[in-house]
């Protein structure tokens, strides 16, 4: 186990009985020593996390992670802990990611091009055959595949739905997150 998914399951014990979410932990562990966790709520709400959310799950993990025979493994000495939101462009790591944010633009990214079984649309494949990088409308997630809604061609830039989903096998993603885009201009129509 690594030193980050240490963290995440010690920090997670502490802070889901308050309503919070470990999203993702940096270690820094060279000249200065830094531990930054990035918390969302436990269930989708209205609000993002504030500055105040922080301050609790900050003052809930202090004596906790100090008194942590591992945690003094990882660091050999004092550490900083800062606690933070995962941002407009959060991170969608895990299964449960993907299904909370269902309806939402994202951008993933692959570790290698699809083939058109695995994208599951021989027509997009056709058009986009060495693609790494999409941004879509998350469909769905279930049986390990992320249903995205994309445009046409990756050159698109008018951003014209093929009409078929592609499918994006989960162990396939190298890095995806919330497109913030889409959030900005939900902001300016007042929703």
């Amino acid at each position: 186990m690594s030193h980050e998914d240490l963290l995440i399951e010690k920090i997670s014990k502490v802070i889901e009985p308050l309503g919070f979410d470990v999203i993702a932990v940096e270690i820094q562990n060279q000249r200065s020593k830094v531990v930054r966790v990035f918390i969302d709520f436990l269930t989708q709400r209205e609000e993002a996390i504030g500055i105040e959310d922080c301050v609790k799950v900050t003052k809930a993990l202090d004596e906790p992670l100090d008194l942590d025979p591992e945690v003094e493994a990882i660091f050999k000495g004092p550490y900083e802990l800062e606690v933070s939101s995962p941002g407009v462009e959060r991170p969608l790591r895990r299964p449960k990611d993907f299904q909370r944010f269902v309806g939402e633009q994202v951008r993933i990214h692959v570790f290698r091009p699809l083939n058109a079984e695995e994208l599951e649309n021989a027509e997009y494949f056709q058009k986009n055959s060495k693609q790494k990088h999409f941004v879509g409308k998350l469909k769905n997630f279930a049986n390990d595949k992320i249903q995205l809604e994309v445009p046409a061609s990756a050159a698109d830039q008018k951003r014209e739905s093929t009409g078929k989903p592609i499918s994006i096998p989960f162990n396939l993603v190298s890095k995806a997150h919330l497109e913030p885009g889409n959030l900005f201009a939900d902001i300016v129509k007042g929703k």
